[in-house]
């Protein structure tokens, strides 16, 4: 639509409904991209095979998860600046309270990854947690958002 064929209130919904999907699709490259190094620690823990997986794919993984998680915090700051029409502000303040806390939790993951191979397996997993209820109530405040848009 142009921007000129709509009022105010209609050119802040149309705005507002492109940030949240732009930011979703954002968020939806970040976790295609860091999904596989996820799976290699995931898998590696389960498997008790930790010292298998070598140093430089750990230290590369290390490196991608603190990149990734400061995206994931770029992307947390542009939820909380967005200007959400009054009668979505209700759960767009839920999606920014789930979306912060999410980031928190990649943030303790990337913390839980230690130098020299070493993973501190219950921050880890506590951190897989709380990012998987998270991204479900993400998930559920933007269903909410996308009926009301």
């Amino acid at each position: 639509m142009e921007d000129f064929l709509m009022n105010k209130n209609q050119q802040r919904m149309y705005n507002y409904g492109r940030l949240i999907n732009d930011v979703m699709s954002d968020v939806e490259k970040l976790q295609d991209r860091m999904s596989p190094q996820f799976q290699t620690l995931r898998t590696a823990i389960d498997d008790d095979k930790l010292a298998d997986v070598a140093a430089d794919d750990f230290a590369d993984i290390q490196s991608s998860f603190a990149n990734g998680t400061a995206e994931y915090r770029t992307l947390a700051e542009k939820l909380n600046a967005a200007s959400a029409p009054a009668r979505l502000l209700g759960n767009h303040k839920l999606l920014v309270g789930a979306f912060d806390r999410f980031v928190q939790g990649c943030q303790e993951m990337t913390d839980s990854l230690q130098d020299g191979g070493k993973i501190d397996v219950a921050k880890f997993d506590a951190a897989e947690q709380a990012q998987d209820a998270e991204t479900d109530k993400i998930t559920k405040y933007i269903q909410k958002i996308s009926l009301l848009v």
